[in-house]
């Protein structure tokens, strides 16, 4: 009998387009973004496929999900499938209405939304559009409904030391948890801004300098502030004990990601070279030959980035996705 990948947690791109523009923007969306996504059925059907097969939670993100013209046909087979979601969004298309709609479903659980500036000018600097009071809005909209949101916060070089005052201001929402995430090295866009981007990263002993605020912020609101993507390579082996010698390795939380074109793929990172076929057609992966060798791989670059990395502080998805697209 044929044995499939148990598939807990399903994160989907809807799209790739996007109505801001963010200069450093890893997927590269914007309006300028050639659209090649899922038709409504098909996402439907994927969603079906994984409430069958005893799927768990859904987290629906994009480019800008709102703008999708049937985004809320989407979420209201979500609701009437009773699988509980989150929701991304950047607040910019957000309306009194569409906020309404959002807070009004029950299986909602998570808001998810991001800041990139301490105030507006340095927010609109990154996204290139007046979003900052808009997401703003949205976070103390759905804290007022009791709906937890969660906020990253992602920072070019220069906005390092504004980590405190943003974490203060954001802190007055109830039911909100921050994550400070630096703009990295993985994924920036390559093509005219590539020099802005250079500008934008946080790299070398600037990284040292991000966690010890980070550590001061999370000493100064316990519980409010999540762990950094940013982790020793100690931390890292103390993780991965968990799982390193199980048959599926580091797959085994059951998370699997859907592209807009339907491609299924176990990474958020846009550079891992593997796909394991169309989610509309089968939400099955068996676990064969195909997915054992991909694990096999995984291990694989694990053990060259334990060996060869000399930073103190890895961000370790990406660092894997880019060594699997380099031994392609």
């Amino acid at each position: 009998m044929e044995e499939y990948f148990p598939i807990n947690t399903l994160y989907i791109e809807v799209t790739h387009a996007c109505n801001q523009s963010c200069i450093h923007c890893y997927l590269d969306c914007g309006p300028h973004r050639p659209i090649e996504e899922m038709s409504t059925e098909q996402v439907l059907t994927c969603i079906r496929y994984f409430k069958e097969q005893g799927g768990r939670y859904i987290i629906i993100t994009g480019g800008e999900p709102i703008i999708r013209k049937d985004i809320f046909i989407i979420l209201d087979y979500i609701e009437e499938l009773a699988i509980p979601f989150t929701f991304a969004s950047n607040g910019l298309a957000m309306t009194n209405e569409r906020l309404t709609k959002l807070s009004g479903y029950k299986f909602l659980e998570l808001y998810f939304t991001s800041i990139l500036g301490v105030n507006a000018t340095n927010h609109r600097f990154i996204t290139t559009k007046d979003s900052y009071n808009k997401s703003l809005n949205a976070i103390s909209f759905f804290s007022e409904k009791g709906i937890s949101v969660y906020v990253q916060v992602t920072l070019a070089n220069d906005y390092l030391d504004d980590m405190e005052q943003i974490a203060d201001n954001l802190i007055t929402y109830q039911n909100c948890t921050i994550k400070f995430t630096p703009i990295s090295s993985f994924g920036i866009k390559n093509e005219p801004s590539e020099g802005i981007n250079q500008k934008l990263l946080v790299k070398g002993d600037r990284i040292n300098h991000f966690m010890k605020l980070l550590d001061k912020i999370q000493k100064k609101y316990p519980d409010r502030i999540e762990n950094s993507n940013f982790q020793s390579l100690a931390q890292i082996k103390q993780e991965r004990t968990a799982y390193e010698n199980t048959k599926l390795h580091s797959l085994s939380y059951g998370f699997i990601a859907i592209r807009p074109n339907g491609d299924i793929s176990f990474s958020v990172e846009m550079n891992n070279p593997y796909t394991f076929g169309k989610a509309y057609d089968s939400l099955k992966v068996p676990i064969d030959e195909v997915l054992l060798s991909y694990i096999d791989e995984l291990r694989t670059v694990e053990s060259i980035i334990f060996n060869e990395t000399a930073k103190v502080f890895v961000e370790w998805d990406a660092e894997i996705d880019k060594y699997l697209a380099e031994r392609r």
